[in-house]
């Protein structure tokens, strides 16, 4: 029996659904990049006032510092490792709060350490101790530390954050792909074992990458599966997100 429910396979990703802890050790994978945004815990309580918006509204968020379920950094960090080839990057995204903890797993696990990558997302969270306006990156590496592509990029970088589809910590494509075009090469495998709606997995495949992601919603599975089709849209092709809705119905 296997460890996921179900896969789907479109084009060069591959799409599980299912716990990345069971899934991933089944694949016996050596990706050439991790590039994925975890789970992690958020500060309890903190819209008392009401006044925070989006993931934070009090009709989204209970306060419990949990938007998904959690995956400690310790248990899946000797996990992406395993599945990590010998001379590979990673960045795993990770909050102000989270990154000291985060770093000491990955690197107890085995990787090296770049730097701290910083995203500014152009938008800001509502707070009563100065507003958020940035998220962070943990930019990894396993084995002999290669030079990212485009040697000129900042640890910075200023994308606006727009939702394409409504899950809460959705990342912009355009900001993956930057990450993902800097540590591998056309064809190199990337890897996500927390897909979300898609966007790394996106991200890799209009960047002329394969890709294999993990989710355990079967809702964000599906969105993912769906934008991972319509990514793989050429024009003068009849390859659209009803190639994956034909897959589904064996036709």
């Amino acid at each position: 029996m296997t460890p996921w429910q179900k896969k789907v396979v479109i084009g060069d990703c591959t799409l599980y659904l299912g716990d990345m802890r069971q899934v991933l050790p089944a694949l016996n994978l050596r990706a050439n990049m991790t590039m994925s945004d975890p789970p992690y815990r958020i500060v309890r309580g903190g819209n008392s006032t009401g006044e925070m918006g989006g993931c934070f509204s009090r009709d989204r968020y209970s306060g419990n510092g949990e938007l998904f379920p959690i995956v400690e950094w310790a248990d899946m960090a000797p996990l992406i490792y395993a599945a990590s080839a010998e001379s590979s990057d990673a960045v795993i995204m990770t909050s102000d709060r989270e990154e000291c903890a985060a770093r000491m797993a990955f690197e107890e696990s085995g990787f090296g350490f770049h730097r701290l990558l910083v995203w500014d997302k152009a938008t800001v969270t509502p707070n009563r101790w100065y507003m958020p306006n940035c998220e962070f990156g943990l930019y990894l590496y396993r084995g002999r530390a290669r030079r990212i592509t485009d040697c000129s990029s900042k640890a910075l970088i200023r994308v606006p954050h727009r939702d394409v589809t409504d899950h809460p910590t959705e990342k912009p494509t355009a900001l993956l792909q930057h990450w993902i075009r800097n540590s591998t090469e056309p064809g190199d495998l990337v890897l996500d074992p927390f897909a979300g709606s898609g966007s790394s997995c996106v991200a890799a495949i209009k960047a002329g990458r394969r890709a294999v992601g993990i989710e355990l919603d079967p809702k964000w599975f599906e969105v993912a599966c769906e934008r991972v089709a319509a990514a793989r849209y050429v024009p003068g092709l009849e390859l659209t997100v009803s190639a994956y809705e034909q897959q589904e119905l064996g036709l």
